[in-house]
């Protein structure tokens, strides 16, 4: 009997993965209006913005990307906290770092199995001079958080430097560099003291849109990856 659950295979077919990705971009859209426009509770937004992640790893889960679902989930449960009033700023880097960590052992499989891309070599020396230059500029502002946040500064540019020399899709190595981009602006934020405008709040705006179409770029590139043959994602 032939197994209709087999490994190779997805468990959703190839026209419902889009669907599940279209549901999310909607519900990423609702959050973005409820936090642009309106006096929503804190409550609402967490939820709102979780679940439009909640729904892309319901797609990586239902593709066979268990590791990309956790990463997934493990997001969603940052954005939860950091969309609370006030922030759980620790919870919220914990989480995320949970979620590059599992990022990074996916790209790390896939060097393992399909080596590494050259190239990657110049994305990680651009990367390693980024991160200095950041954490010398923000760690005189962060306070209690400069150990988490200095640990957390490492670990997404290591997510990302592997990210540069994994062979695949390039929306891999796009989705990481803007989700560094989107959480520079959070950085700069939180312990630059810049980018706080007094009319409409477009750094908080740009954040969502960057910080989602990465976690978008990622998904679809990994599971893209998988579907390849190229990683156990």
């Amino acid at each position: 009997m032939t197994d209709r659950y087999a490994e190779s295979e997805p468990l959703i077919p190839d026209w419902a993965g889009p669907v599940y990705l279209a549901v999310s971009l909607i519900t990423s859209m609702i959050y973005f209006g409820l936090d642009t426009f309106t006096a929503s509770t804190s409550g609402l937004l967490a939820i709102t913005k979780a679940l439009s992640i909640v729904l892309l790893a319901a797609y990586a889960g239902f593709s066979r990307a268990p590791l990309l679902a956790l990463a997934l989930l493990a997001s969603a449960g940052g954005d939860f906290a950091l969309a609370l009033t006030p922030p759980e700023r620790e919870a919220g880097i914990a989480f995320f770092a949970a979620a590059h960590i599992l990022y990074g052992v996916i790209f790390a499989l896939a060097i393992i199995q399909r080596g590494w891309r050259p190239s990657g070599l110049a994305v990680a020396a651009g990367l390693a001079v980024f991160g200095a230059v950041m954490l010398i500029w923000l760690r005189p502002g962060m306070g209690e958080l400069a150990a988490p946040a200095s640990a957390y500064l490492g670990i997404i540019l290591a997510m990302a430097i592997l990210a540069g020399f994994v062979k695949g899709p390039r929306l891999i190595l796009i989705g990481a560099l803007v989700f560094i981009a989107s959480d520079a602006i959070i950085a700069a934020r939180w312990f630059g003291g810049t980018l706080q405008p007094d009319g409409f709040d477009w750094p908080a705006a740009m954040i969502w849109i960057l910080y989602y179409g990465a976690q978008v770029a990622l998904a679809v590139g990994i599971v893209r990856m998988k579907r390849m043959g190229a990683a156990s994602a």
